[in-house]
């Protein structure tokens, strides 16, 4: 496998291969599981659903995908690339408003909100035949996400980097069913909104509630040493933790101290942040927030080519 065999697949995921001048340095994955943020990634699988789903079901799209993380991914791209380094992007195109990509598919899900997390499919989407479209779309994109995990931190010795970004107050939503917009719009009305607790500017997922797996420690003391140091005080779980219905998780695990989940505030990225629209994103912001990725990634990498240098030269033997 090498990377002119990492195609991207019309409306599912969009991966972009950032070359660096010269031979790359080190290598790494972006994937942005939730990248379809524009209302026409929504539209064109909306497009698609024979079902009847809730009225206004838009703005629970506006409020519930990862605005400003494919921009902070591209931003770190470039940072890196102008360094000598190479970095795969991989975006979802599939609303999480319709499937969640970073989920394990469970038919036996009944769309609770669990552990702050939502289910892989919504309660709302009821048709069989429009849960089945999901699903293989859903295995499309692991079908090629997978593919790229292996060959940037198998074949490649590099490095992954799961980007999102989420909204800047924790909502109390208990359910993704049928009365999901009205939920939404109550949350949102400014006096309510204001009780909702605030999450931090950076979140970093790095373990498991009981503590039974963390990954990277070394690379999450460093990432969160260089957001502090740029200003973005960054926490540890604060607002999720790695959980085994992620397939977040199910990477970190198969890549055990060569994969990264960070969180972005969503304040920090639009400008201004829009609940029910489309909100601009701010590209100088989001060069910002890269800026320390960037920096724990390079240095990480610049470690990892040193470390392969050495083991790969021959021994120096020593007279007796």
């Amino acid at each position: 496998m090498n990377l002119d065999s990492l195609q991207s697949l019309e409306g599912v995921v969009d991966v972009t291969v950032h070359h660096p001048a010269g031979t790359p340095r080190g290598w790494l994955l972006v994937e942005v599981p939730h990248g379809a943020t524009r209302t026409a990634d929504y539209e064109r699988l909306a497009a698609r659903l024979r079902g009847r789903l809730p009225t206004e079901l838009i703005h629970f799209f506006y409020v519930n995908t990862d605005i400003g993380a494919p921009e902070a991914g591209t931003q770190l791209a470039r940072q890196l690339c102008a360094d000598g380094f190479g970095v795969v992007v991989a975006r979802c195109l599939l609303p999480r408003t319709f499937i969640d990509t970073n989920r394990v598919i469970d038919r036996s899900a009944d769309g609770k909100v669990k552990a702050g997390l939502t289910p892989g499919i919504p309660g709302y989407v009821k048709d069989e035949v429009d849960r089945a479209l999901l699903e293989a779309l859903h295995a499309r994109y692991h079908g090629v996400v997978e593919k790229t995990y292996a060959l940037v931190c198998g074949e490649l010795n590099g490095l992954a980097l799961q980007l999102h970004s989420y909204a800047p107050r924790s909502v109390g939503i208990e359910a993704t069913d049928d009365n999901i917009v009205e939920a939404l719009h109550a949350a949102y009305v400014p006096e309510t909104y204001a009780k909702w607790p605030e999450r931090p500017q950076v979140d970093l997922i790095t373990a498991t509630q009981d503590g039974s797996f963390r990954c990277a420690p070394g690379l999450v003391a460093a990432l969160k040493a260089n957001f502090e140091a740029a200003g973005y005080p960054a926490q540890e779980n604060a607002t999720y933790h790695l959980h085994p219905v992620t397939m977040g998780m199910a990477y970190a695990k198969a890549w055990p101290d060569r994969v990264l989940c960070v969180e972005l505030s969503r304040g920090l990225l639009a400008d201004p942040f829009v609940p029910f629209g489309e909100s601009p994103i701010s590209l100088e912001a989001a060069g910002k927030l890269a800026a320390p990725m960037a920096a724990t990634v390079r240095a990480a990498l610049a470690g990892r080519a040193l470390k392969a240098h050495l083991q790969s030269m021959p021994a120096v033997g020593t007279d007796s």
